[in-house]
């Protein structure tokens, strides 16, 4: 199961717009606007580039009710895995689609690339349908670029049994009280651990989110890089102290080998990852059916509320679209339409962006694989409280690999602090300006 990108509000500075109008038009003459081309009339047709499971069928659903107004899917590798680069490479030859399918996080550096076009001037209007979180990654100052689709709202998921067994009463509400209980198992039996620690970007940008620092702000026509910020010490120190005292794993999650493995063998007692993780243990660890449960996400303070949100996409409009108005309309019907919203939860495992569609019957229902929880419910509120400070860079995939590598070579702190300088660097190289925060 792939992981996508956090939920952030997107700020390109005047640096990247200088650098888009300069010549990065990816059909190679001027960059398309929304008012370029003929105007929405007569039969439409366009195609639609996505991965994700369910899109063929929402597709199926528009072209029912939109006779003059045809949409083709075309399902590419997901966006990590060659979707972008097909993409891109398909605009730069004027043979790109209309629509595609852009992870949130990915927004900065597809705009940098002039391969996502401005739609504001139709969306605007229908983003109060969507969770506050979610307008904010699809948009880049102050524009949107995307139709968000779904959210990925950070639960804590843990195992109902093995809490009986080590005496645990609830979940851990906060971050205080999650170290509390790991040194309670551990002290019982150290071969076990309470969770699973950070691995990769995401999910430390994940983690830092919640508590409301940022990775990224604009001065001006400058970039300021903030990854090494006092929230993200905060978590790397955090963790990396459970990690020196064998009360976590080092890696792992819910889609991961060595994660199912201890799972199955009473090893491990939680993980904290966003409302779709719940797949990979439906998925990979169908008998422990009924013993596992959903908790909020622990925070920080008490009481506060905070969460966090790891995953999602939007549907954005591509430059050269003929199309532009239509096409926005089609992607409102994606994430909005509320057949369409419900084939997205039950197809596709997504968890809506909508705020109506978060409330679809098939989510508002028990959950038999958590014992009949009501879990919806948890993740809707989740959903509500991430903050909407966060801000992305246009070098998301370098940072990823940076963290990944990082981490595997030392610890939480110092990849923080290495892949703090590792980013301006990178940035320095798209030619625009950057400060190191």
């Amino acid at each position: 199961m792939d992981s996508t990108t956090i939920r952030t509000r997107r700020v390109l500075t005047l640096a990247t717009a200088a650098l888009l109008t300069a010549g990065l038009s990816a059909c190679g003459g001027a960059a398309s606007t929304p008012g370029d081309g003929p105007a929405d009339s007569g039969p439409v047709s366009m195609e639609f580039w996505g991965w994700a499971p369910g899109y063929d069928k929402i597709v199926d659903q528009w072209n029912a009710a939109h006779p003059d107004s045809k949409v083709t899917f075309k399902k590419i590798p997901s966006g990590g895995k060659g979707g972008y680069t097909q993409i891109t490479n398909a605009i730069t030859a004027g043979k790109g689609p209309c629509l595609a399918q852009i992870e949130y996080g990915t927004l900065p550096s597809m705009l940098v690339k002039n391969t996502v076009m401005d739609i504001t001037q139709y969306a605007k209007a229908d983003m109060a349908k969507y969770v506050p979180s979610a307008v904010s990654a699809s948009s880049v100052g102050g524009k949107i670029y995307g139709v968000p689709v779904d959210v990925g709202p950070m639960v804590l998921f843990y195992r109902k049994d093995l809490f009986a067994k080590y005496g645990i009463t609830k979940p851990p509400a906060t971050w205080a009280a999650y170290k509390a209980d790991a040194e309670k198992v551990a002290a019982a039996d150290p071969s076990v651990k309470f969770g699973t620690a950070p691995g990769d970007g995401n999910d430390l940008a994940a983690f830092s989110l919640q508590t409301g620092k940022s990775w990224y702000s604009t001065h001006g026509d400058s970039w300021t890089v903030s990854i090494d910020n006092p929230g993200t010490r905060k978590v790397a120190a955090y963790w990396q102290g459970l990690k020196d005292k064998g009360l976590v794993t080092k890696t792992g999650n819910a889609w991961d080998p060595q994660f199912n493995k201890a799972a199955e063998e009473g090893k491990v007692l939680t993980f904290v990852n966003a409302a779709w993780a719940a797949g990979g243990l439906k998925s990979d660890l169908k008998d422990q059916s009924g013993k596992w449960a959903v908790a909020p996400m622990p925070t920080w303070s008490a009481g506060d509320g905070k969460s966090a949100s790891n995953g999602g996409s939007a549907t954005s409009v591509m430059t050269g679209c003929k199309s532009p108005r239509e096409a926005e309309r089609f992607a409102a019907f994606l994430s909005s339409d509320p057949k369409a919203v419900s084939t997205g939860i039950t197809v596709g495992g997504l968890y809506p962006a909508s705020k109506a569609g978060q409330n679809d019957p098939s989510l508002a229902g028990g959950d038999p694989y958590f014992g009949g929880q009501k879990v919806g419910e948890l993740y809707k509120a989740s959903a509500a409280q991430v903050p909407t400070t966060w801000t992305n860079g246009p070098t998301y995939q370098q940072v990823q690999t940076d963290f990944t590598t990082a981490i595997g070579q030392g610890t939480l702190p110092a990849a923080v602090t290495k892949v703090q300088a590792s980013t301006v660097a990178a940035i320095k190289q798209l030619g625009l300006s950057v400060t190191g925060g």
